[in-house]
């Protein structure tokens, strides 16, 4: 499949050039192009990692407040899922 390629601009200070050529030369095999795609992949896993850490510290604050711990987890998931399959 042929790639529609757009050409955007960004500027950067003189030390971030140097920093962005190494890390060119390291992750993208000297390709800008293909070090933003790949830099945009880890970018999104981590956006991702943080909307997860999110939820985790929502439902976390949840249980405390009806009284329940996280070793309370297993045994509140069985019992949801047995309830459901008897319904």
């Amino acid at each position: 499949m042929a790639r529609r390629a757009r050409s955007v601009g960004f500027s950067l200070e003189e030390p971030d050039i140097e920093r962005l050529d190494v890390l060119v030369k390291t992750f993208g095999d000297g390709s800008r192009s293909a070090f933003l795609r790949r830099a945009m992949r880890h970018m999104e896993a981590a956006a991702r990692a943080e909307r997860l850490q999110r939820l985790q510290r929502y439902g976390a604050a949840r249980a405390a407040e009806r009284g329940l711990a996280p070793q309370d987890a297993a045994a509140l998931v069985k019992r949801v899922l047995r309830e459901r399959a008897d319904a």
